[in-house]
Parts: C-alpha cells; sequence; structure tokens
C-alpha cells in the first residue's frame, strides 16, 4: 500500500470497529482495502457514539487490528469471532470480518458480514465502501454505485469512496463527467496530492472536452 494511502487510515479507524465513452488510459484497480488501525479516540457504536463502547470492546478490537496489519488473518479472525460473540450490535467488526474473508477468498461470507453490519447500521461508510468494491468485482456496477454513494452521504468527504466511485464511473459506467467531479473532490479530501489522479483529471478533461466538440459537429454548430 501506497503512503498516501497510509495516510488516509486515521478516518477509517472508527468505522471499522463501531459504528472499499471510448475506453481511457489503463486505470489502477481500487485502492487495496486499507486495514484500520487500532484508534479508541475515533471509535464508535451504531448510534454513533464512543463514550459507551465497553474497554472490553476496545481492547479486542486493538488486538484483531493488530493481527490483521501484521498479515495474521486467523489470529485476526478468532479475535474478530470473539468480539462479535461478546458485542453483536457494534458494526464495524463485521467489516474487519468481511475483509479478512475477502483476503482468503471467500467472497460470500465477506457479503454476508457486511449484511450484517449494515443491518445494524446501513449508512456505515467503511461498510458501504467495502461493498461496493466486492459488487463492482462482480460486476454488479449499479448496486456498487449505489453503495459507494450511501457511503458519500453519510460522510461527503470519505476519500477512498471519492476514488472508488470516481473509479466506477471512468472505468465501467463510462460516465466521465460524473467521474471528474468524484476525482476533484478525492484530491480536495486527501492531505497530500495525488499525481495518478492529477493526470486522470487532466484526461478526464480532454476527452470531454472531445466528446463535447464533436457533440457540436454532429448538430452542426
Amino acid at each position: 500500500m501506497s503512503a498516501r494511502y497510509v495516510e488516509l487510515l486515521p478516518a477509517l479507524a472508527a468505522a471499522f470497529l463501531l459504528s472499499g465513452c471510448a475506453a481511457g488510459p489503463a486505470r489502477a484497480p481500487e485502492p487495496e482495502r486499507p486495514v484500520a488501525r487500532a484508534d479508541s479516540r475515533a471509535v464508535r457504536n451504531a448510534d454513533g457514539d464512543r463514550a459507551n463502547v465497553p474497554e472490553g470492546a476496545l481492547a479486542a478490537h486493538t488486538a484483531a487490528i493488530d493481527a490483521m496489519r501484521r498479515g495474521d488473518d486467523a489470529a485476526a479472525l478468532a479475535e474478530l469471532e470473539r468480539l462479535i460473540a461478546s458485542y453483536p450490535e457494534l458494526p464495524g467488526p463485521y467489516v474487519n470480518l468481511a475483509i479478512v474473508h475477502r483476503r482468503a477468498g471467500r467472497d460470500d461470507d465477506a457479503l454476508a458480514s457486511l449484511e450484517r453490519a449494515l443491518a445494524l447500521d446501513p449508512g456505515h461508510p467503511e461498510a458501504n465502501n467495502e461493498l461496493g468494491i466486492l459488487l463492482r468485482e462482480r460486476g454488479e456496477f449499479d448496486a456498487a454505485e449505489a453503495a459507494y454513494r450511501r457511503a458519500l452521504e453519510r460522510r461527503p468527504d470519505y476519500a477512498l469512496a471519492l476514488y472508488n466511485l470516481g473509479v466506477l464511473l471512468d472505468v465501467y459506467l463510462r460516465r466521465p463527467a460524473e467521474a471528474l467531479e468524484c476525482y476533484e473532490a478525492y484530491l480536495a479530501a486527501i492531505p497530500e496530492p495525488d499525481e495518478r489522479v492529477s493526470r486522470w483529471i487532466v484526461d478526464l478533461r480532454r476527452r470531454i472536452g472531445a466528446e463535447d466538440a464533436a457533440a457540436r459537429v454532429a448538430r452542426g454548430e
């Protein structure tokens, strides 16, 4: 994972616990799903309240995240399952569980975990972002768009959802003007420049201009 996406991790830590025309140039896939880092200051339950989160849940979350970050998914899975058994009302652990399942190729289990998170909190940004990535990979582009937009309804400056929605609109749905808006909002939301996305923006503006010019010629203007 690039340093740039590491910079986005603090924004993800909260929700992962308690509370992703003619074809343009080749695109990289969506960013690797980041593992949230343990950050008790940002932990929230399904109601968005962090004051009443049990200390035991925070400790278990820290252990699970530490295991995920060092690549010990077996330990993370065990910790997350214990956490969920003790605190089934917290949506975030289901999102991290989905990430563990996806890394093992268990897409159906990942989807089930995300559905449980979203049953607790339908607007959960990280759950919707992760769901959008999963749906995009399955070719369910309209459903993926809806998931990303739910994430952004809750958190309009959620950088990963803006990036992922931009890629979906640009590469898969061929809606360059909307993709351009997402990329520009993404750049505004991140702490450091992203030169790759900046180049995409230049390319998109060129393509949109060419399409507009062609449309005017077709209309005889």
